[in-house]
């Protein structure tokens, strides 16, 4: 690899900011001191219907760069635009070409809350030449003092590259807050650790330069980034990057462990490797000392998908109260360095470049992984330090290309190899790793093959009641013959365990619109399971895999039948929080989201991105889907120290990158967005209302409050108060970046997200921490809309089984939903939720009116009794595997605290009014709904309870398994299983009663009884 000698402009004062080149030149822009007001240009809003989304990519229309030539442009024509999940590129943006990669740098000024890109000028998308298609990387923000970043005002061409040298971007500006994360509250919130005040929110006469260096035939770019001392003394900066890559791909850092996010000082190279949709991409981050810093390595931290790189420091260390090592001298200038790599996805990448830039000798290490004799493409083969015969820690991971092969550089050194493709044997037959011994010279190359067994391949074919094919789960029950390794500190030796398979699953997979899906296996002992989520049966098949080979001899086929069983004729079933892969911390493709969607039988996807507008409307048709699931586009506000909420539906803005974000943090000129010039966040009534009728809302757009915890708690909000009140105290809502005099009244949500997840835990939280929260509102008045919903980011987890809600609906055909109707039905109360046991209540006034409440479309919430008195009646179902023992009702509830967040009651449980028990108080009916279908049967009960009441009342009712009465629904529903009373498929499969996992449970919305004679429900 050549290395660039191309240097920075640099001295005492920015550069002139004008175009140097003969291409067309930026619009006319000069440098903005911190203390000049600028207005951000915005591009125009567009307001595209759903189907309007589904837009071909734009034919390319780029002309090759020839070998030993490079090119600096701004882009004119879509055709030139790199494609791909995350290619965020628009016309007006910059491109950075040579004969073997492509890099997109954002056009500036911009402001689009969306993750590290807030701010325009940065790295975007990057692409290999004859691998276009696949950008899968977000983007590179230049940090200035950890909380603050370059807000670029200015992009020019300083070469063009046609005098055949470098050719190089520059993008200027000054600093700014970077809103989207707060890392000084994240620290002293962590056993009250001081953060440097220094870096806290604080301006500096500063301002920032980045250039954009590529030279002819290499795959990266070098970034310099100079800062620029205005001030009169000298200055002090923790300077680094953050990097989100965001797409669906892993990370490993050469100095860590294996693949995952960490802590790691001493930093070497970042690699961020491409898997499943992504295969065939991976990128490489490399940073190089700072001249005469104490600390020559540099150190990174990762969380929820975004990295702080902090260059020639410690992130730790300066935790603990170290000083920066990057200064610039008063009216000076320094500069620090790194590199950005793009890769094909065989890992190489990485240390490709570490190697050639930092002049490393290094060795050859080459080969090719077989399965039973035939080529493996995208297998891993991970190359480390070997202790008593195992590998304790990657040196670097490979993954094979088509043809099985892999090849890459390494330093001289003793290493160990070993191989693994997933639903293969390990290569020997054992349970671990076999690990090959290198010894590697300088210009050595070492050859070393893995040979893996033969393995199984099974298809599986799932129908409905009427033979026709049918979406689904397809799990398979057992034990891993050759088990994962992972290290101590949670990474993996081949993969990054955020997408573990869960405990007890040695596959799971979902089937195309056509009902099928075929994977590989290896030979063991299983249960086949396959299911479609709640409002459908479960069919579980034992078997073998004892034969294995290629397609033809190891094959291994089914047909799996499944039925309706449980009837929600009138309701359409929506999850209202999804992340994919627009959103910083999800991996999840959209074609992978429409598939576990559809196959866990939800209606209605409502994709709430973080900071991002998505619609799956293409996705969803290109797939063939559209019968089976419909797509809401909404957005998760994402605010770091004060909450999360969900807005839809929403509209989608094509000419952003976000396609869309509320600006929850409040825009300031640029060089101003800091709380010393009066820069807060938005106030919960402002941000409600901008999400509720801004310019991407809907008349029926609607806002919920997620996850309670991260509003009631951080504001200190109790609302057994009357009425409600924030209790914050105006120094955290200084450290929250929110007006220290603000205002403090409760804003009301309509609705609250109070259980999200699909675990035990979760529903532990619904019921013992959150349900009181909501009972405290019905008991003042407040009407409010309790949501069942998932907040899944994974995709092996399989949260996306979890809770869900049903709204009232004029359709049961996911193709006809429209996303106002269940927006309305949100805002009206007619939503029932649930995991497992689907509740409808009604209450008839006793009165000899024949008036009745209950949730469907065509009923009312609320109903007068003359008398007081009142029938509350209600039905509960379950599918057979989701057996529920107990209904509870609570009737204007009493609540029960269940946190205190200093001194404040936050959060609360509460106390049914009435418990029924099955067998003494009511009877659960199993149904046959389809006999010719195994399995295809419900349970079913009715109760029916008489009040009298003597003032205005909601009933809510709820239904649930209870530990050692019911078993648990696995393997429908994953997670909390007792691992060891479950070690064999046998016992897997044994019913599991009283052994942990999750339990059925499902609950109403409330129904409202007037019968103080003043018209309407008031308390």
């Amino acid at each position: 690899m050549q290395v660039p000698t191309a240097t920075p402009t640099s001295g005492g004062a920015p550069p002139t900011l004008t175009a140097t080149a003969t291409n067309p030149p930026a619009p006319t822009a000069t440098a903005v001191p911190p203390s000049a007001t600028v207005t951000h240009t915005v591009p125009p809003t567009t307001t595209p219907t759903a189907a309007d989304t589904d837009t071909p990519t734009a034919t390319p229309t780029r002309t090759p760069v020839e070998a030993g030539k490079v090119i600096a442009k701004r882009i004119e024509d879509a055709g030139e635009l790199i494609r791909g999940p995350l290619a965020d590129g628009q016309v007006g943006d910059w491109l950075l070409a040579n004969h073997v990669a492509r890099f997109i740098i954002q056009n500036a000024p911009q402001r689009d809350l969306y993750s590290v890109g807030t701010y325009g000028g940065n790295l975007i998308d990057a692409e290999l030449v004859g691998h276009e298609g696949r950008d899968n990387f977000l983007e590179i923000q230049p940090a200035v003092q950890i909380e603050t970043v370059i807000n670029a005002q200015t992009v020019e061409i300083v070469n063009d590259g046609s005098d055949d040298s470098a050719a190089i971007i520059r993008t200027c500006g000054p600093d700014d807050v970077l809103d989207f994360v707060n890392p000084s509250t994240i620290i002293e919130d962590i056993g009250g650790l001081p953060f440097p005040a220094a870096a806290d929110d604080q301006d500096y006469e500063v301002e920032g330069c980045t250039e954009y260096i590529l030279e002819p035939d290499v795959p990266y770019l070098q970034m310099v980034t100079t800062l620029y001392n205005n001030d009169s003394v000298e200055r002090g900066f923790f300077v680094g990057d953050y990097i989100n890559a965001a797409g669906q791909v892993e990370q490993w850092a050469s100095t860590g462990k294996g693949l995952g996010e960490v802590l790691t000082g001493n930093l070497g190279v970042m690699s961020y490797i491409g898997f499943g949709e992504a295969a065939g991409v991976d990128y490489a981050h490399l940073t190089l000392p700072i001249a005469g810093a104490a600390i020559p390595g540099s150190s990174y931290f990762t969380a929820a998908g975004v990295s702080y790189v902090m260059q020639s420091n410690s992130v730790l260390g300066v935790v603990l109260g170290g000083p920066p090592s990057f200064f610039v001298p008063a009216g000076g200038s320094n500069s620090y360095t790194r590199y950005f790599a793009i890769g094909d996805g065989s890992g190489s990448n990485a240390t490709d470049l570490e190697h050639a830039v930092k002049g490393l000798p290094v060795g050859t290490v080459r080969g090719c992984v077989t399965v039973g004799g035939a080529p493996a493409p995208q297998a891993r083969v991970a190359v480390g330090h070997v202790t008593d015969g195992s590998i304790d820690s990657v040196t670097t991971i490979f993954v094979t290309g088509a043809d099985g092969c892999y090849r890459g550089t390494l330093p001289p050194g003793e290493y160990g190899l070993a191989g693994e493709r997933p639903g293969t044997p390990y290569e020997g037959g054992g349970a671990t790793p076999l690990v090959h011994l290198l010894s590697l010279g300088e210009g050595q190359t070492v050859t070393q093959d893995v040979a893996l067994p033969p393995t199984g391949i099974v298809r599986v074919t799932v129908v409905d009641e009427n033979d026709q094919p049918l979406p689904a789960r397809v799990s398979v029950l057992g034990f891993d013959p050759s088990p994962k390794v992972v290290f101590a500190d949670g990474t993996g030796l081949f993969y990054d365990q955020v997408e573990a398979l869960p405990y007890g699953y040695t596959h799971i997979g979902y089937t195309d619109s056509d009902g099928t899906i075929q994977f590989d296996l290896e030979p063991g002992s299983y249960v086949l399971a396959v299911s479609r989520g709640v409002e459908y049966s479960e069919r579980e098949v034992p078997f073998e895999v004892t034969q294995s080979g290629s397609v033809g001899e190891g094959l291994i086929s089914f047909t799996a039948q499944l039925a309706r069983v449980v009837d929600t004729t009138g309701f359409v079933s929506s999850d209202y929080h999804v992340h994919g892969i627009a959103s910083a911390d999800s991996r999840v493709p959209e074609g992978d989201r429409v598939r576990q969607f559809a196959g866990e039988g939800v209606d209605n996807i409502v994709m709430t991105d973080h900071h991002a507008h998505t619609d799956l409307t293409g996705t969803i048709r290109k797939l063939a889907f559209e019968r089976y699931v419909h797509a809401t586009v909404g957005e998760e506000v994402t605010t770091w120290d004060y909450g999360h909420y969900n807005a839809y539906p929403l509209l989608v803005d094509l000419a952003r990158a976000t396609g869309g974000s509320t600006d929850w943090a409040g825009a300031a000129p640029a060089g101003r967005e800091f709380k010393a010039y009066g820069a807060y966040g938005l106030e919960l009534e402002a941000m409600r209302d901008l999400a509720e009728h801004g310019p991407l809302s809907t008349p029926d757009t609607i806002m919920q409050i997620n996850h309670i915890d991260s509003t009631f708690d951080p504001l200190l909000i109790d609302t057994k108060e009357v009425p409600p009140r924030m209790r914050i105290t105006p120094e955290n809502r200084l450290r929250f970046r929110l007006d220290p005099n603000g205002p403090n009244d409760y804003v009301h949500f309509r609705a609250l997200e109070l259980w999200n997840g699909a675990s035990r835990g979760k529903q532990s939280e619904f019921l013992d921490t959150r349900i009181g929260v909501w009972f405290n509102l019905l008991n003042q008045g407040l009407i409010t809309t309790a949501i069942a919903d998932t907040d899944t980011h994974e995709f092996l987890p399989i949260n996306a089984a979890g809770a869900r809600t049903w709204t009232a609906s004029p359709t049961d055909e996911p193709a006809e939903i429209d996303p106002a109707d269940c927006a309305r039905a949100v805002a009206a109360g007619r939503a029932i939720g649930g995991q497992g046991a689907f509740v409808t209540p009604r209450l008839r006034a006793d009165d000899g009116s024949g008036a009745s409440a209950d949730l469907t479309l065509e009923g009312a919430t609320t109903v007068a009794s003359s008398n007081g008195k009142v029938i509350l009646e209600a039905r509960v179902q379950a599918p057979i595997w989701a057996p529920f023992d107990r209904i509870e009702i609570y009737a204007n509830a009493t609540t029960v605290v269940a946190r205190t967040r200093d001194g404040v009651p936050t959060l609360y449980a509460a106390e049914p009014s009435l418990v029924l028990a099955a067998g003494a108080d009511f009877t659960v009916e199993r149904v046959v709904v389809d006999p010719d279908v195994p399995g295809a049967e419900r349970f079913e009960a009715t109760i029916s309870v008489p009040y009298t009441l003597d003032r205005d009342t909601w009933f809510v009712v709820l239904a649930k398994g209870t530990d050692g009465v019911s078993r648990p629904m696995f393997p429908v529903i994953a997670g909390d299983l007792n691992a060891a009373t479950n070690t064999t498929v046998a016992e897997l499969t044994d019913g599991n009663l009283g052994e942990g996992g999750v339990l059925s449970l499902g609950f109403s919305n409330a129904l409202y009884a007037d019968v103080d004679g003043v018209p309407g429900f008031t308390r």
